[in-house]
């Protein structure tokens, strides 16, 4: 098989709009690692909020059980959780965006290396945690530990930090964080999995530190097995799998994906909902897709 790394986001891509993985998919996937092909998940989640779904998908015993997780910040064993890399934040950076934040009426969200630290989330700020994030804690099994004020000491092991609200309400602290941290950090901002209540419209900001994207992970365990770029195939569908889109040997964007994604991908594949994953893999085993 021509690409050695296949990279596959979940939301709105490996899974289906209920969240679910596809037996069409998994079928794929194993096909691919079948022929050779390291398969990855390259998520903005972390390991703790995707073990409840990466359980399906499927292993070889001849490749490695990996994957990409908070945005690129991490690599971690699929079956452990434990971290094999982690592109942490400095923590004077960290306290000056979560200073920067805590005034807002939505708790600041830091995600930390919870194999070090105990807790996934630490929540701060003057704001209350909302309650589709206190959900999604529960559902998801993360460990979390609210403290305000936060100290220099509490931003150690810092992967991102973000804000979770409502759309209308997420202009501001966009604007206000690129103006003031510039290119010392990487912002992403997106419409987040509406759960429980699908009509509850909310937007997720994500804070990194500059160089930290998928692509950075996709980058470490390339070199860790001697792949390069062009051997490279990436799957996708949100803003924050560009950089992936930008650098990798073939792109291929999911039915869904917005329209950024879609103008700079080599191929279009399916809807999430029609396991536009499986039809993707399926092509490039053809060799119908280069």
């Amino acid at each position: 098989m021509r690409y050695r790394l296949i990279a596959l986001d979940l939301d709105g891509t490996l899974l289906n709009r209920k969240g679910k993985m596809s037996a069409e998919n998994a079928r794929a996937i194993a096909a691919a690692q079948h022929a050779g092909a390291i398969v990855v998940p390259c998520t903005g989640r972390a390991w703790i909020e995707s073990r409840m779904i990466l359980g399906d998908f499927p292993r070889h015993p001849q490749r490695p059980a990996v994957g990409v997780f908070v945005g690129g910040a991490a690599i971690s064993d699929l079956n452990t959780g434990s971290t094999l890399d982690i592109a942490a934040m400095e923590p004077h950076l960290a306290m000056e965006i979560v200073e920067h934040l805590s005034p807002r009426e939505e708790a600041v969200l830091v995600l930390r290396d919870a194999n070090i630290t105990g807790h996934d989330y630490f929540v701060t700020g003057n704001g209350k945690l909302n309650a589709d994030t206190a959900w999604w804690f529960q559902y998801a099994g993360c460990r979390w530990h609210q403290k305000h004020p936060s100290t220099i000491d509490d931003m150690h092991h810092t992967m991102r930090v973000g804000l979770v609200t409502h759309p209308a309400q997420m202009h501001d602290p966009t604007r206000s964080v690129t103006e003031k941290f510039g290119d010392r950090v990487v912002l992403q901002s997106f419409a987040g999995v509406q759960r429980p209540d699908p009509a509850q419209d909310l937007h997720i900001l994500e804070i990194f530190a500059r160089g930290v994207d998928k692509w950075r992970g996709l980058r470490w365990l390339a070199d860790k097995h001697d792949i390069a770029p062009e051997q490279i195939a990436v799957v996708g569908d949100e803003v924050n799998d560009l950089a992936m889109f930008q650098n990798a040997g073939c792109t291929i964007a999911m039915g869904n994906a917005i329209e950024p994604i879609k103008k700079l991908a080599r191929h279009v594949t399916l809807d999430c909902d029609q396991s536009g994953v499986a039809h993707a893999i399926d092509q490039l085993l053809s060799g119908n897709w280069a």
